[in-house]
C-alpha cells in the first residue's frame, strides 16, 4: 500500500494541509512546531482509529482555535497493487463518518472500512502499528506495544495458520482463574465449592457433636444470654459514635463545599480584574465590527484595482478585418438554364411519340435518360445557390457583430481606465478613516482588535461559565463569605477530636464495627434461641443430621469434578505453551537471520551477529569480549540501531506479502553523520517494497530522498523539493 496524496483538514496547527509523497522515500522537512509529528499522528488515526473515537486524545487534535463546526478531517489517497483508493474520515465523536473506496468496492461503515484497511496493511490496529512501522525517535525499542497481536502474527507467518493462539490463551488462562477466584465478593466455583464443603463438614460435625452435648445446653443457654446482653451495650455505644461520625461527615461537606465556593468567587473577581485592565486598552481607536467592514471593503477594492489593471494591461488593438460574401446569383442562373434545358428535352421526346413524327432511334431510353440527367444536374446547381444565398445572411450578421464587438471594446477601456481612478480614489478614502497607510497595515490592525476582543470575550466567557445560574452583586463579599463559614466549619470539626480529623475514614470504621457488633448482637441473640428450644425440646433433630452428611457428599463428587475440569484447562494450556514456545523459536531464529546483515551494515561491520531470545531480548558477538553481550549494555545508538533492524525485519515477517507505509520520525536524530548516511541507506534498500515517510529537522538526507516535502514554521504550507 502506498499514499499518494494525504490532506489534513482542521488538525492541530493545520488548517488545510495537503502532502504527496513518493512512491519510495520521501523526506518532510521542517523546524520544529512545524507539524511533522501531526502528519505522521494523521496517518495513523486515519489507518487505525475508529472515526466514532471520542476520547480526549481526539478532542487535542482539533485545530487550535477552530470552532466547533471545523471538527478534524483526514483525506488519504492511495494505491495498492495496482488498485487505487480513497479513504476520508470526519472525526466528530458519535457523529463521525467514514468513506473507504477500494477499486470498485465503497463503505461508509466504520466496521468495516478498519477491516479492509488492516487487510490492506496486514497490520490488525494502532497498537501494533507503532509498535512496528510507525516509528517516533523515542519510542525506537518500543517493540511490546500490542504484545500479543505481534505473538499471533509471528506464529501465523511461521506456522501458516490463520490465526494465533493468544485469544485460546487468554480464554483458557480466565477459566482458569474463574475456577480458582478466591476473593471474598466474587469467589470461584472450587472456593464456593470448598467452602461449602467446609461448611457442610462443619454442620455435619456439629450435628453429631449435638448429639453428645445434649446436657451441657442449659449451661450453653444461660451464656448465650450474657453474651447477648454484652453485644447489645456494645452495639449501643458503637450506634452513638456513628451518630457522632455522620455529623462530622456532615460538616465536612459543608466545609467542602464552602471552599469550592470560595475558589469560584476567587477566580470570578481575578477574572473581573483582567476584564477592567483590559477594557480601556484597544489598540484600534474604531469599534472591531467598524473595522472588520473597513478592511473587507479594503480588500474588494484592492481585488477591482488588480482586475482593472490587468484588464488594460491584457488589451490588444482591435483588428477590422470583414469576411467577404459568396457570390450565388450565377450559379442560380445556370442552373435554372440547364433544368429547363432537362425539361424541353423530355417534353419534345413525348411529343414525338404521341405524333410518331420522329425515326426509331429517337425514342430510345438514351433520349430519356439525357434529359433526367440535365434536370438532376440543374436541380442540384440550384440547392448550392440556394445555401451559398443563406451563408450570405449569416456572414453579412458576423460582419455587424465583430464591428460593434470593436466598438465596445473601445468604450471598455475608457470605462476601465475611469473605474480603475475612482477606486483609488475610494481607497484612500477608506484608509483615512481608519487611519492607516496601506492594506497590510489595516490588516495587522484588524488582527491586532480582533486578538483584543477575543481576549476580553474569552475572559467574559469564563467569567459567565463561573457564574452560571448566580446573581452575585459584590464577588469579592461572596468569597470572604464562603472563607468565612470554611474556617467555621473546620473550626467544629476539629472540635470533634479523631472523628472531626478523618470523618469519612472514622464513619467507614465505626459503620464496619457496628457491623460486627450487629453480627454479634444476632448471633448471639440466634444462640439464645436455639439453646432455650434446645432445652426446652431437650433433644436433636436428627434427620437434619443426615441430610447434612447427604449434601456433604453431594458437595465433595462436585469439589472433584471442579478440581479435574482445572487439571484438564491446565494440561491444554500447558501444550499450548509449548507450541507456541516452538513457533517463536522458528521467529526468532528468521530475525537472527535477517537481522544480521542489517546491524552489520548500521554498525559499520563492528557486529556481525545476533542472538535473538523467546521474549525478543536481543544480544550481540562481541569480537573485542569473544562473548555475546545484551544490547542494554551497549550505547544509546547502537541501541536505536539494532531495534530499528529488528522494526525492518518483524514488518516483513509479520505483514508477508502486504507492505503498509513506513513512517520515521526522526530516529537518527542522536546519530552522527556516519552512522546516520549508514541508516539511511538500510531504509533505502526498504524502497522497493515499501513506501518510507521520514520526518526530520535536519536537511541531511536530502541527497538520498526520491522527494523533498518542506515545511514551513508557524505560517504558510509546504514546498516540494
Amino acid at each position: 500500500m502506498k499514499v499518494t496524496r494525504l490532506r489534513l483538514r482542521n488538525f492541530k496547527r493545520h488548517a488545510d494541509l495537503t502532502v504527496e509523497p513518493a512512491p519510495g522515500l520521501t523526506v518532510i522537512r521542517g523546524p520544529n512546531e512545524a507539524g511533522k509529528t501531526t502528519i505522521q499522528r494523521a496517518l495513523e488515526l486515519a489507518l487505525y482509529r475508529r472515526v466514532t473515537s471520542a476520547d480526549g486524545e481526539m478532542r487535542d487534535t482539533q485545530r487550535w482555535g477552530s470552532g466547533e463546526h471545523q471538527q478534524p478531517e483526514v483525506e488519504l489517497t492511495f494505491e495498492s497493487d495496482g488498485t487505487a483508493g480513497r479513504l476520508v474520515k470526519s472525526f466528530r465523536g458519535t457523529r463521525g463518518t467514514v468513506e473507504l473506496t477500494i477499486g470498485d468496492k465503497r463503505t461508509n461503515d466504520p466496521a468495516t472500512a478498519d477491516g479492509w484497511i488492516a487487510e490492506l496493511t496486514g497490520i490488525p490496529n494502532e497498537k501494533f502499528f507503532r509498535s512496528t512501522a510507525s516509528v517516533r525517535h523515542h519510542e525506537v525499542m518500543d517493540l511490546d506495544r500490542d504484545e500479543a497481536n505481534l505473538r499471533d502474527r509471528l506464529q501465523q507467518s511461521i506456522s501458516g495458520a490463520d490465526r494465533g493462539v493468544s485469544l485460546a490463551r487468554r480464554r483458557l488462562d480466565d477459566a482458569i482463574k474463574a475456577l480458582k477466584a478466591a476473593g471474598l465478593k466474587n469467589p470461584g466455583p472450587i472456593k464456593r465449592a470448598e467452602e461449602e464443603h467446609a461448611r457442610l463438614s462443619e454442620a455435619l460435625q456439629r450435628g453429631e457433636e449435638a448429639l453428645a452435648r445434649l446436657v451441657a445446653d442449659r449451661e450453653a443457654h444461660a451464656a448465650a444470654i450474657a453474651r447477648r446482653e454484652a453485644a447489645d451495650a456494645a452495639f449501643a455505644e458503637t450506634r452513638e459514635q456513628l451518630n457522632q461520625a455522620e455529623l462530622a461527615v456532615k460538616l465536612g461537606a459543608e466545609r467542602g463545599a464552602a471552599e469550592q465556593r470560595y475558589e469560584k468567587y476567587r477566580a470570578a473577581a481575578e477574572l473581573r480584574a483582567e476584564i477592567a485592565n483590559l477594557e480601556p486598552t484597544h489598540p484600534s481607536q474604531v469599534a472591531l465590527p467598524v473595522l472588520r467592514k473597513r478592511v473587507e471593503e479594503l480588500r474588494a477594492l484592492e481585488v477591482t484595482i488588480a482586475e482593472c489593471t490587468a484588464v488594460l494591461a491584457a488589451e490588444e488593438p482591435p483588428l477590422d478585418v470583414a469576411f467577404a460574401e459568396p457570390n450565388w446569383r450565377r450559379l442560380f442562373v445556370a442552373g435554372t438554364g440547364i433544368v429547363y434545358a432537362g425539361l424541353v428535352v423530355l417534353g419534345v421526346q413525348a411529343w414525338a411519340r404521341v405524333l410518331d413524327i420522329l425515326p426509331p432511334i429517337a425514342n430510345a431510353p438514351l433520349v430519356t435518360l439525357l434529359g433526367s440527367l440535365l434536370a438532376i444536374a440543374g436541380a442540384l446547381s440550384l440547392l448550392v445557390a440556394y445555401r451559398r444565398r443563406g451563408s450570405v445572411s449569416r456572414t453579412t450578421a458576423v460582419n455587424e457583430l465583430r464591428h460593434d464587438a470593436i466598438e465596445r471594446r473601445l468604450r471598455g477601456r475608457s470605462d476601465t481606465e475611469q473605474r480603475l481612478r475612482d477606486t483609488q480614489t475610494k481607497r484612500e478614502a477608506v484608509l483615512a478613516t481608519i487611519g492607516q497607510a496601506t492594506l497590510a497595515d489595516a490588516e495587522t490592525l484588524l488582527a491586532a482588535e480582533d486578538e483584543h476582543v477575543r481576549q476580553v470575550e474569552l475572559r467574559q466567557a469564563r467569567y459567565a461559565e463561573l457564574m452560571r445560574g448566580e446573581t452575585v452583586t459584590d464577588v469579592g463579599q461572596a468569597r470572604d463569605d464562603a472563607a468565612a463559614e470554611a474556617e467555621r466549619k473546620g473550626a467544629a470539626l476539629l472540635g470533634m477530636g479523631e472523628i472531626g480529623k478523618d470523618p469519612v475514614g472514622s464513619r467507614d470504621r465505626i459503620e464496619a464495627r457496628l457491623g460486627t457488633h450487629q453480627l454479634e448482637r444476632d448471633s448471639t441473640v440466634r444462640e439464645e434461641a436455639a439453646t432455650g428450644e434446645r432445652v426446652e425440646q431437650n433433644a436433636v433433630d436428627a434427620l437434619e443430621v443426615a441430610a447434612t452428611a447427604e449434601a456433604l457428599a453431594q458437595e465433595t463428587d462436585r469439589l472433584s469434578a471442579l478440581l479435574r475440569r482445572q487439571r484438564v484447562y491446565e494440561l491444554t494450556l500447558a501444550a499450548l505453551d509449548a507450541a507456541e514456545a516452538a513457533t517463536m523459536k522458528k521467529a526468532t531464529a528468521y530475525l537472527e537471520q535477517r537481522m544480521a546483515a542489517d546491524v552489520q551494515h548500521v554498525t559499520g561491520g563492528r557486529y556481525q551477529k545476533v542472538q535473538v531470545a523467546d521474549e525478543l531480548q536481543i544480544n550481540l558477538w562481541s569480537p573485542e569480549r569473544g562473548d555475546w553481550v545484551p544490547i542494554s549494555s551497549l550505547s544509546q545508538g547502537t541501541i536505536d540501531q539494532v531495534y530499528l533492524a529488528a522494526r525492518i525485519e518483524l514488518v516483513r515477517l509479520v505483514t508477508q506479502d502486504r507492505r503498509p507505509p513506513l513512517v520515521f520520525d526522526d530516529p537518527f536524530v542522536t546519530y552522527d553523520d556516519e552512522r546516520a548516511t549508514r541508516a539511511v541507506e538500510l531504509l533505502r534498500g526498504l524502497t522497493a517494497d515499501h513506501q518510507i515517510l521520514y520526518l526530520t529537522t535536519s536537511d541531511r538526507y536530502d541527497g538520498v530522498a526520491d522527494k523533498v516535502i518542506v515545511l514551513p514554521g508557524l505560517d504558510g504550507g509546504p514546498k516540494k523539493g
